[in-house]
């Protein structure tokens, strides 16, 4: 039996998002939550305590892209580790610039990869996510 793994994507570009999606599908992730900025996900996974509004998800693995509007990509996974329903999640960096800075904080924040945009195939296989 198919292991079922659900993912967050957090994704501003339409068609980053499009490729993104039409690649995880391919290698048997359906269940695909989206968000487009980094407060949008941010509310997703741990909710937003001024509203009252519960967390929303809670995927096996997010693909987070670096550059996001309202909360960059480095807070967001800083977030991301410091919540502690969120702390273990695996996070997957999704770039098409090459921030040595950048790479370094997502290292120190024990990202599961660093991946390069548009998506492959081959790279999701390979984290063994499934």
């Amino acid at each position: 039996m198919k292991k079922s793994i659900s993912a967050l994507l957090v994704e501003d570009n339409a068609d980053d998002e499009f490729l993104a999606i039409r690649c995880l599908n391919k290698v048997g992730l359906d269940t695909i939550a989206i968000a487009r900025d980094g407060l949008e996900a941010i509310k997703m996974l741990q909710g937003d305590a001024n509203s009252g509004v519960e967390a929303s998800c809670r995927p096996d693995v997010i693909f987070l892209d670096l550059k996001l509007p309202k909360i960059d990509g480095v807070d967001v996974l800083r977030r991301i580790r410091a919540g502690e329903q969120t702390r273990f999640i695996k996070v997957v960096i999704l770039t098409s610039a090459e921030d040595q800075r950048s790479k370094q904080a997502c290292h120190d924040l024990a990202v599961a990869a660093y991946l390069s945009k548009p998506l492959q195939e081959n790279d999701v296989l390979h984290l063994g996510l499934l």
